[in-house]
């Protein structure tokens, strides 16, 4: 047989010692083989191959499913029909191991006789690393398409490919708006530190390409013009023989804003400190640690190296007043106190760099820095309020001597009716702050639950860490909470920060006597909402009917005052032993600068009698239980003698009250 193939010395040769398996095939039977083709099938001996087919040497099924004799018998076809095919092919060794191979079927004659030669090439190598290079690559796309980061790639110049939370990212709809545009066409003219995004896009794409990675922050610009801030990092990868850059971009808009407003409030408080009139300090470990100007120059210090490291006992004089307690023991009580208490307040006799001592009024108030506790001190000197007590006091005593009892009286008694009028005032403040403090405890208080589970989340997340057991499902899940407790607690923030800037808002005007702008259906609606509490305990409902362009210049906290003593009022004297009440405020212009207030509740009513009486200073049907009669007697005075204006009620008992006002603002904004 082997003389019938092997008429030809040079094909012998090559036949006989190529690497590659070489058979000869012949009515779909193997009737020649090399030693090459033995060892890729692993046979040992040339019968174990020669009369066989190629389907003996194939699993039943390829990979695409097809039967191997089928498909064999077409690739058989084409080569006969066209001389020569190649193609890739599992084929399985004697022991039942299957392997890739490349297969060439070459249609030649040998004596006279039409044959197939055929080439086997073990690929399995090469098959395994094409598989595993597809399997990344499709891992790699559904990572890239799938993730919940804004992921890009882009050159030098443009975007030439993104997934769909980049897309998301920036408010399109589809990626071909994305595809073909630049990073600058996606941001805004400049950057927050002022530099042209162009000019430090280039610079940072640039360093992106020579260090092969950055990592920063970005403002960028949505397709509707809104801008948000992002952290993205850059990698330069290779694909296809070229080098772009791979990209993610997360919105960090929530955690910058929190980032800018800790800032701020850090950049307040530290100029409040340094800035401050008071002399301030801070004391740790039973010595000065920090102090501002103000505290140099109230004890005669330079420098704040000299303060830093003293005990206070070395700014205070040996006792506290003549025959008063030495000052070692009472300083130790009063600190302590400050720890226990939170906060303390005293007057206390200090003792300057020169020896000369003064009286100073200090609070102590106990507060955490970097994990310590420390106190808080703030000094103020009031050797002028002292003396002048003492003064007071001799004057008093003098006054007593001359026996003008009638000039005592009369002074005696404008000062009461003066205390009277603004302990009233003061006394809406002060239910206005029981009141948001009331409100502002259960928000705080979900959200320092909520902090302190994340806490324990965190240690036991870092133990399992720590000891080799956590698994990805623990992760998940930490996570999942994770992100459920920041949702809790960020709602209950924000409405901790409403009510804040609220009060903030309304308390600083009733304290003010200046002039600002304020559109009037809005702060009437702050005030009501600082009244929540006031509001919840008789189940009232207000009502504000009231044009948006209303905005006026007036000094917005006497019309707080008026409004907060009106829904006062009907609370105390018009919803008293009911379930509920009704207020209802109608605001309409009369002229430009003049505007009416229709103010009703539909509580028990007033008296005929009482009626006429209700503006008089210290009327009062509630004086058992602690009613001063003074409320709508400011708010007479307000409207009449500060506002220019008129207020008039009308009333029938068992039918509400009506109060109808009219008053004057300096200006009208358009």
């Amino acid at each position: 047989m082997n003389d019938m193939f092997a008429h030809e010395n040079g094909f012998e040769t090559v036949f006989r010692d190529s690497k590659d398996g070489l058979a000869i095939l012949k009515d779909d039977m193997f009737v020649d083989c090399n030693q090459s083709m033995l060892d890729i099938v692993g046979a040992s001996t040339r019968e174990q191959f020669v009369g066989f087919t190629p389907f003996d040497f194939s699993p039943e099924l390829q990979p695409d499913g097809r039967r191997s004799d089928e498909k064999g018998m077409e690739m058989i076809k084409q080569c006969l029909d066209t001389g020569s095919v190649r193609f890739e092919w599992v084929h399985k060794k004697l022991n039942g191991n299957e392997f890739w191979a490349e297969v060439i079927i070459t249609k030649m004659v040998l004596n006279n006789e039409v044959v197939l030669h055929t080439n086997w090439r073990d690929i399995t190598e090469k098959k395994t690393l094409e598989l595993e290079t597809q399997v990344q690559k499709e891992t790699f796309e559904t990572l890239f398409n799938e993730s919940e980061d804004g992921l890009c790639l882009l050159t030098t110049e443009r975007y030439f490919d993104c997934n769909k939370a980049f897309v998301s990212l920036f408010g399109a709809s589809r990626k071909t708006e994305i595809v073909g545009i630049t990073p600058i066409d996606l941001s805004p003219k400049y950057q927050p530190d002022g530099r042209l995004s162009a000019e430090k896009a280039v610079e940072i794409i640039n360093t992106a390409f020579t260090q092969g990675t950055i990592r920063f922050e970005w403002v960028h610009k949505k397709f509707d013009g809104t801008e948000f801030w992002c952290e993205i990092i850059l990698f330069k990868i290779t694909i296809k023989d070229t080098e772009v850059l791979y990209a993610i971009t997360r919105d960090i808009s929530e955690k910058k804003a929190l980032q800018l407003e800790i800032a701020e409030q850090k950049s307040t408080l530290e100029t409040l400190f340094n800035k401050s009139k008071d002399g301030l300090s801070i004391i740790a470990d039973g010595v000065f640690s920090d102090c501002n100007d103000s505290f140099l120059t109230l004890f005669g210090f330079s420098k704040k190296e000299e303060v830093i490291g003293l005990n206070p006992l070395e700014v205070s004089s040996e006792f506290q007043g003549e025959g008063g307690e030495p000052s070692v023991t009472a300083a130790e009580k009063r600190m302590s106190d400050a720890f226990i208490q939170g906060s303390t307040r005293f007057e206390w006799l200090h003792r300057r760099q020169d020896g000369t001592d003064f009286w100073g009024e200090v609070i102590l108030t106990k507060v955490t820095i970097k994990d310590s506790d420390v106190l808080y001190g703030i000094t103020r000197d009031i050797s002028e309020k002292r003396k002048l007590e003492i003064e007071v006091f001799e004057r008093n005593i003098e006054l007593k001597a001359s026996n003008d009892n009638l000039e005592k009286s009369i002074d005696n008694l404008k000062e009461t009716q003066a205390k009277l009028v603004e302990s009233e005032k003061m006394a809406s403040l002060g239910s206005l702050v029981a009141g948001v403090a009331h409100e502002i405890n259960t928000p705080v208080g979900i959200g320092l639950t909520g902090v302190t589970q994340w806490i324990d989340q965190c240690n036991v997340l870092n133990k399992r860490y720590q000891d080799g057991s956590l698994t990805e499902a623990d992760f998940e899940e930490f996570i999942n909470d994770a992100r459920e407790i920041s949702n809790i607690v960020h709602k209950n923030l924000e409405r901790t920060a409403h009510l804040v800037r609220s009060f903030k808002q309304v308390a600083v005007d009733q304290t003010s006597e200046e002039d600002r702008q304020v559109n009037l259906k809005h702060y009437f609606e702050e005030v009501v909402f600082s009244l929540a509490s006031v509001l919840r305990k008789s189940n009232a409902q207000v009502t504000i009917e009231c044009p948006d362009d209303f905005i006026i210049l007036t000094n917005p906290g006497l019309l707080s005052q008026v409004l907060t003593n009106l829904i006062v009022n009907s609370v105390t004297h018009g919803f008293s032993d009911r379930q509920s009440g009704q207020i209802k405020m109608v605001i309409t212009e009369v002229t430009k600068t003049e505007f009416r207030i229709d103010y009703q509740d539909d509580g028990k009513g007033i008296s005929k009698e009482h009626v006429p009486k209700i503006f008089d200073p210290f009327f009062t049907t509630k004086r058992g239980t602690g009613g001063t009669g003074l409320g709508l007697n400011i708010v007479y005075n307000i409207i009449t003698n500060v506002l220019g204006g008129s207020i008039v009620c009308h009333s029938t008992e068992g039918q509400g009250a009506q109060f109808i006002i009219q008053f004057s603002v300096s200006d009208r904004i358009n």
